[in-house]
């Protein structure tokens, strides 16, 4: 069985330390690699960005998420990458779940999160995950300080290397 890295790359995926990461990680795990992209781009203003998220957060939204979807039958671990965003896993990451979660296409694969934050720590995200997919096994993760690049990805490699 395979591992795919999925990862959400926040408000500038492409300068993100998610993205260092999830590219880093998947490339020492021999992972394939998929980006979740929202079909509304998430704004690069940090305000009007949180503004959204804390929206999202408070109406328990799942936004769109942009296709097409990996196929998940030949994976049993997800590594899963995201950003700590108002205390919360981000709601694009709960969409992404929820459209294999309710087909049980989730049920063999073994969830391995890492979240990047701004100093705070994994807060509530990982809590998030267990208590919306009780059902599911979801290991307890790592968290890495995203303004602190030159050590997230070595630490990540190191982490990702010991969990594997």
């Amino acid at each position: 069985m395979k591992t795919i890295t999925v990862y959400f790359g926040g408000q500038n995926p492409e300068t993100s330390t998610m993205t260092q990461v999830a590219k880093a990680v998947s490339e020492v795990c021999g992972a394939d690699l998929f980006e979740i992209k929202p079909v509304y781009p998430y704004s690069t203003n940090m305000k009007e960005c949180t503004d959204r998220a804390n929206k999202e957060k408070d109406e328990n939204a799942r936004p769109e998420v942009m296709g097409p979807m990996p196929i998940l039958d030949d994976y049993s671990t997800m590594i899963l990458g995201m950003p700590n965003w108002c205390g919360s896993a981000p709601m694009i990451v709960l969409s992404f779940l929820d459209a294999y979660y309710q087909s049980g296409a989730l049920k063999n694969i073994r969830i391995v999160p890492y979240i990047i934050n701004d100093g705070a720590g994994p807060q509530e995200c990982v809590k998030d995950l267990e208590r919306t997919y009780p059902d599911l096994t979801i290991d307890e993760g790592s968290s890495f300080i995203a303004n602190k690049y030159d050590t997230a990805v070595p630490l990540a490699i190191e982490w990702i290397a010991q969990v594997m």
